[in-house]
C-alpha cells in the first residue's frame, strides 16, 4: 500500500516562482496546491490542509505575517 503524497501549499503572487516550485515539488512526488494571494491561500489551507506551506511574505493583498497569524 502506498502512502499519500505530502501536500504542499504554495502561496506566492509571482506566477513564474509558483511554476518553478510546482514543477520541482511535483517531480519529487509532492501534491502541490497553489494560491496567488493571501486570502486565496487561507481558503486553500482550510479546504485542503497541507503538511507544509511555502509562503511569500510580500503578498499584494495581505502581508504574509498576517496570513501566519
Amino acid at each position: 500500500m502506498t502512502s499519500p503524497a505530502p501536500r504542499v501549499l504554495i502561496v506566492e503572487d509571482e506566477p513564474e516562482i509558483r511554476r518553478f516550485l510546482r514543477m520541482s515539488l511535483g517531480a519529487n512526488h509532492f501534491e502541490v496546491v497553489e494560491a496567488g494571494t493571501g486570502q486565496e491561500g487561507l481558503c486553500r489551507a482550510a479546504e485542503q490542509p497541507p503538511e507544509v506551506i511555502l509562503l511569500d511574505l510580500g503578498l499584494p493583498d495581505i502581508d504574509g505575517l498576517r496570513v501566519i497569524e
